[in-house]
């Protein structure tokens, strides 16, 4: 005699098979007679096969099943109820809303460090206060920082949402939201708009002439020395000036003023990022060692003093601890 239980799907079913007599089938614990089949009408290959089958047509029936898929679809509600409260299923966070704070510039700071103080760029802070340069700081100046990355504009008369929207590259609806504008087709003139992640058009990042003239005496490299007649590598560029007023190429720290050497007397400025520039044979200084420069303000009158034909300025730019050709930087369009 071999004996089979079959639960889950089948119900709790319990076939008996009777070796060359019957096959007897029961349904619940009290072992209930639902079916007898006599064993000789199967076929020995077939015996698994009809076992499962009549297993199916006398299970608990079309209610049953229904019971089967009603606890499905109660797990899956469950599940999905689970689910939806899990992160993973959490609405995004809402951006940040604008907030814009005043900074007031103290001695010693750059604009790269302002600007990593509060996480923008010093695109962003130059555009929010109309700074031409990234270098045009100074002690004292109050500066207007959003807390996210954008440009900060005053409409002009003539100037609508998609005027700004095309000038900036920026949707229209991006600057809707960030503004809380109720109605885009109307802005008022002098109205401050911040265009999100915008960045200023006309921004100077390079370095200026330091001096008005911009007529190149003697350029950069290899050249015969005025006073030994032998060549020589010109490590910057020789510029007319016949005692003018000299300029900071770019905003930095006075690391050196006073007399070396060949160049005489000498301003030498270091700015953020490394670079440094160098302005020799001046007659007159007018900054001190550690004092900060902002760019184009006066640092010294060109001269004669030290190894030098005539009254000019030599100036040069260091980067890296090599020396650069100064004419290359000046005249690039930042």
């Amino acid at each position: 005699m071999k004996h089979w239980q079959l639960h889950n799907a089948f119900g709790n079913l319990s076939i008996t098979v009777l070796t060359a007599e019957v096959i007897i089938i029961f349904r619940g614990k009290n072992n209930t007679i639902i079916k007898s089949i006599p064993f000789k009408k199967l076929q020995r290959q077939a015996i698994l096969c009809g076992i499962i089958v009549l297993a199916i047509a006398f299970s608990a029936g079309f209610a049953h099943y229904n019971h089967i898929f009603n606890s499905e679809a109660s797990w899956y509600d469950e599940v999905k109820k689970k689910a939806i409260a899990s992160k993973e299923f959490e609405e995004p966070e809402k951006k940040p809303a604008l907030k814009i704070v005043q900074h007031t510039v103290q001695s010693g700071e750059t604009l790269s460090e302002i600007a990593r103080m509060y996480g923008v760029s010093m695109d962003t802070i130059c555009g929010c206060n109309k700074l031409e340069s990234y270098d045009l700081l100074h002690v004292g100046q109050v500066l207007k920082i959003p807390n996210k990355d954008g440009l900060l504009v005053s409409v002009q008369r003539g100037q609508t949402l998609p005027v700004l929207s095309k000038k900036y590259n920026v949707a229209i609806n991006k600057i809707v939201e960030e503004n809380n504008i109720p109605n885009p087709d109307f802005i008022n003139i002098g109205q401050d708009i911040f265009i999100p992640d915008a960045k200023p058009l006309d921004i100077f990042k390079g370095f200026l002439w330091p001096v008005q003239t911009k007529m190149i005496t003697s350029g950069y490299g290899w050249r015969k020395d005025p006073f030994y007649g032998e060549s020589q590598f010109h490590q910057g560029i020789d510029v007319r000036a016949n005692y003018e007023w000299v300029h900071a190429s770019k905003y930095g720290r006075v690391s050196y003023a006073g007399w070396l050497g060949g160049y005489g007397k000498v301003v030498v400025v270091t700015h953020p990022g490394g670079d440094k520039t160098l302005y020799g044979h001046l007659s007159k200084i007018v900054v001190r060692e550690g004092q900060y420069v902002k760019q184009g303000q006066i640092i010294a009158k060109s001269g004669n003093t030290g190894n030098s034909t005539g009254p000019h300025l030599h100036f040069e730019i260091i980067r890296k601890g090599q020396h650069i050709n100064p004419y290359a930087e000046l005249k690039k369009k930042h």
